[in-house]
This record gives structure tokens, sequence and C-alpha cells, in this order.
């Protein structure tokens, strides 16, 4: 046979779906054809379909460099969106633009880039420059509908990918969309009706495989997750993030030996991938394996989730260490990250902190100002107010290292033994809150807090209950019910409490989002708190107080909570228990020995 004949059968397999096999055989036969321009250039087409991304970008840069086509970087900025180097990849796209090639194809994915790089204002621009020419484009009109659902317009969202599949009801990713629209909004029936409608159009479409899974991931149907990432694997057996969003889903079924091996094959495909890093780190956490795991933790640090929560980053970024401090006199500045829930618990960290390094100061959220003060008595000047020194770039030369406070739990927390038995968080004893005392002075018998919100983050929904699902809290017998769920609840608690015959106390006089201080009083007056996963479950924790917490869904669990064993080596005082352990009166009987 041939060359010319072997080549086509080669390709003929490949096409008809024994891929990996066809393409060994043809990699062999472009290594003894002296690297043939136009084998090299189908061998970088196969790279890129089965996932060997990083092959595939050195022989379409070198096909560039022989020959400057349209069609190789096309290829290329393409291969980086799959990548997720987005930049790089609008920058080729700009040096297309530049060679003044009129490529609507090319117009298109640049709005698309710019979406996926969250410059929504820009891709809309974008989108509706390409439809003054063409306003039944559908591939723009995606790409506008996924904007306003970022910005979360989601009528405008609705409206624009509508239009969109009434002008091609069969077209996937339209669909998918649309899917991913409605799951947004939780309207999880309809969700599923347009995966459905995709994945009956074509089962073998990668993206609705892997929305699909994404779906059900999200729906706690972790096992059906799996079965169609796995289907999605078949399709692209080297994609990182496909095989890095399977170790997430075996991590939700507590199987920590398929999510390890998962999420260290993703690394080995992009070892430059940090968010790959970060799950690693919570697998690691996951298993008790605190040394290792923080090792990966600081991963977290190069995603844009992490740079969009924390506006300080770019201005200290050259401050943080890359390797373990070790002179004890070095001038730390500590920075909380994410919300006032993890500034909490990584702040059980800063005795060990201020002891090992004394030339230390933490920034920290004004509310917990005082809090702080008073359980660090001799370490009091230690602790101001966010962006003191952070936001002054002067200031930030004053200091040796800045630390994100995750960070430290590779100084101080590297095995069990190594965690604190006590609380840290000591409430101001000269406190003074003359409605609380007036009610415990007039009310006998247990006394007991409830929270059932958790607000501002992507799973609030999946974290919440209702005040139904409190039923046999309130059931309890000789027992006063406090109320120390801070936001807008007066509807929650008017509603509720006119179909049962509850009493709710809520403190007039105390603002639960604001006063930590009157919030702490609060909670060191109670005989028992529970709770969803919420910033007022991490005060308790630090205080001391016993605290039942209902565990969120194991995809919406960050790492501190995702323990199978209804403890957390962060805080001794709370029991971790389920909605259904909840709803079971004989449990919660039991294990509070009510």
């Amino acid at each position: 046979m041939n060359l010319s004949n072997k080549l086509n059968s080669i390709l003929k397999e490949y096409s008809e779906g024994n891929k990996t096999s066809a393409y060994k055989k043809f990699k062999k036969i472009y290594l003894q054809s002296n690297r043939n321009i136009k084998l090299r250039y189908n061998l970088a087409v196969m790279q890129q379909e089965l996932g060997l991304l990083d092959e595939a970008e050195t022989n379409y840069i070198s096909l560039i460099k022989h020959r400057d086509e349209s069609k190789y970087n096309i290829n290329l900025y393409n291969l980086y969106i799959t990548k997720g180097s987005y930049l790089d990849a609008l920058k080729i796209i700009d040096s297309i633009k530049s060679q003044n090639l009129s490529l609507i194809k090319v117009d298109q994915d640049r709005a698309y880039i710019l979406y996926l790089i969250k410059n929504y204002q820009d891709s809309i621009l974008q989108c509706k420059e390409i439809l003054i020419a063409d306003d039944n484009n559908v591939h723009v009109l995606n790409t506008l509908g996924l904007c306003f659902l970022k910005l979360e317009r989601y009528d405008e969202a609705n409206t624009t990918l509508l239009k969109a599949i009434s002008l091609n009801n069969q077209n996937i990713i339209i669909l998918n969309s649309l899917g991913r629209l409605n799951h947004e909004l939780r309207k999880s029936k309809k969700a599923e009706g347009f995966f459905d409608q995709a994945f009956s159009i074509n089962p073998n479409s990668f993206e609705t495989l892997n929305n699909m899974a994404g779906f059900y991931l999200e729906e706690e149907k972790y096992q059906k997750a799996i079965n169609f990432y796995k289907k999605a694997e078949k399709l692209k057996p080297n994609n990182p993030i496909l095989i890095n969003n399977i170790a997430k889903t075996f991590m939700c079924l507590h199987d920590v030996r398929e999510a390890e091996k998962h999420c260290r094959k993703a690394i080995s495909i992009d070892q430059k991938n940090d968010e790959f890093k970060k799950i690693l780190a919570l697998i690691l956490l996951k298993k008790y394996d605190f040394k290792n795991a923080w090792l990966s933790f600081d991963g977290r640090l190069s995603l844009s989730d992490f740079a969009n929560k924390n506006s300080t980053l770019k201005l200290v970024r050259n401050k943080i260490p890359n390797k373990k401090i070790s002179n004890k006199n070095s001038k730390i500045l500590v920075l909380r990250e994410q919300g006032i829930g993890d500034e909490i618990l990584y702040g059980t960290m800063y005795y060990d902190l201020l002891n090992e390094f004394p030339h230390s100061v933490i920034e920290c959220d004004e509310r917990l100002i005082p809090l702080f003060k008073n359980s660090f008595s001799s370490n009091k000047d230690k602790f101001v107010k966010l962006g003191t020194h952070s936001l002054d770039a002067n200031k930030i030369n004053d200091f040796n290292y800045i630390i994100y406070a995750g960070s430290l739990g590779r100084y101080f927390r590297n095995d069990l033994n190594s965690f604190s038995q006590n609380p840290y968080i000591k409430n101001i004893e000269n406190y003074k809150d003359l409605e609380l005392d007036n009610i415990l002075n007039n009310n006998q018998g247990l006394k007991i807090g409830i929270s059932w919100k958790s607000l501002k983050n992507r799973y609030s929904s999946e974290k919440s209950l209702s005040l139904e699902d409190f039923e046999n809290i309130f059931k309890i017998k000789n027992s006063i019910i406090f109320n120390l769920q801070y936001g807008d609840v007066n509807e929650d608690l008017k509603n509720f409490t006119k179909k049962q015959d509850y009493k709710i106390i809520t403190l007039e006089t105390l603002d639960l989002f604001n006063n930590f201080s009157g919030l702490a009083n609060l909670l060191k007056h109670l005989d028992l708190f529970v709770t969803v996963s919420n910033s007022t479950a991490h005060l308790a924790g630090a205080l001391g107080v016993k605290t039942i917490l209902i565990k969120p869904p194991n995809h919406a669990s960050f790492h501190y909570w995702n323990y199978e064993d209804g403890k957390t080596p962060w805080y001794k005082s709370i029991n971790i228990i389920s909605k259904e352990n909840l709803k079971d009166r004989k449990f919660i009987n039991h294990l509070f020995k009510l």
C-alpha cells in the first residue's frame, strides 16, 4: 500500500471513531516523513481534537512560523480557548483582524472571547455591531444572551436566546444556553428539558454531555453526573478541564481515591492550571493530608474568582512569599479573604501567627475589630481596618511579606493535632443588651437560636433552608427560640408564624449584620444554636457555642464543613448534620441529649 492510500486508510479509521489508534499510526508516519507541513497540520488537528493541547500548540506555532496562514491561527486561538488561555486567543484574533481579513467567524469568536474574559460590555458592543449587518446570526445572539445572563439581566437573556432558538430550533448550542439560563434561575425542570432536547438531537455532543453532567452535579445527582462526564470523556479523553470536573464529582460522592486520581491526571496534562491545584488541595484537606494540601492551596491566588473578591491582589502580589517564611522577625501583613466567615475561620490561626511572627499586622473587617481586640488583649494594636495598609502602595512597602489568611495553614495546621481545641474569640464581658436581659429574666428554659439562610454567594439557595425545616427544633419543650438570621426576613417570620403557633424572638435593638459584639453576646447566652453554613455559624464555632450546623449539599460545601464524621477540625463545638437529620426528631434528641 502506497503512502497516500495508507494515510487515507488511517484518516478513515480516525473518522470512524477509532481515534487514538489512528492517531498513533498517523504520528508514526509523520515522524518518518521529515515533518511534512501538510501532515503536521493534520497531526495538530488530531491532537487538538484528542485533547493533546500542548503538542497541538507546538505544532501550530511551528506551522505559523513557516507560513502565517489564517487557518493555522484560527485553530490555534480555538485551542487557546479550550485551554482557557483567553488573552492569548484574543491576541491572535486581533492580529488576524489587523490583516484586514473580513472573516465573520473571527468577529463572532472575538465577541465570545470577550464574554469568556468577563468583559461583558465590550462583548455586547461587538455582538450588536455584528447584528446590525446580520440580525439573525444565532451564534452572536447566543453570546449576547450569555452576556446578559452573567450580568443577571435575565429577561434580556431569555428574550435573546428564545429569538435565537426560534431561528434554529435544532441548534444545540442555543439549547444548552437556555438550559444554563434556566438552571441559574433554579427552574430545574425547564433546564433539564432544554438539555434533554439538545441530547436527543446529538447524543455525542461534548458540550451537551458536559453541561448535563454539570446540571446533575448541582442537582445532587452525583452518580448521574459521573455517567455523563464519562460519556463526554470518551469524546475527549485527555481534556483536563473535564477530568478535573470528574474529580470534583467523585469528591461529592466522598470517593477521595478516585477524586485524587482524576485531579492528578488533569494536572499531569496541564501543569499550569491553578484551578486544578486548588481542587487537589481541597481533596487532600478532605483526607486530612493537611501538609500536602496547603502546598497546592495557594493555586487559588491566581484564579480570577479570587482576584474579583480581593481587590488588593494587584497591589500586593509582589509581596506574597513564594516559599515558607523562615525569619521570625519578618514584618508580615495578613489580609482577610472571601467573606467574613472565612475571616473568622482562618482567624483560628492568629494566636499561632502572633506567637511565631510577633511583628505581624492583621487587616480585618471593621465589624470584627472589637471582638479581635478583646480576644487578643495583649496584641490589640495588631488589628486594623481593611485597606489600612493594603490600599496604600507606600505602606505596602513597609512590610517584608503579605499573606492572605488562608495561606497561614501551611505554617500552623499541618496535621490534626495542630488544630486548636479551644475557642479563640471571647465575648465582651461588660457588653450590655437590656432587651435581651429583660427577655432572659422573664423566660426560663432552653435558649435556642436559629439561622436558616446563606446570602450573597453562588450556592445561597442550596445552602439555605425554610423555617418549616426547623419543625423539630420548635417542638422542643420548655424552650425559647431566638432569631439570629441577618438580612430582611420579616416576611419569612410573619408568614411562618401565621401558619404555626410558634414564638420566635427577634431582638429589635440588635443589628445582626453589623453588630458582631452584640451577636456574640447573644450567642454566648444560648444553650444551642442551629444554623446553616453562614458567617454566624463561624462566629458560634469561634466562641465555643454548642452548634448544630446543617450541611449544604456536597457540591456547595466548603472544605471546612465537608467531612463525613459530623465534625470539623476547625471548631470543636460544631456538630454537622444533614437536612434529613434535622427532620429526624429522635436523631436531634439523641445527638444533644435534649
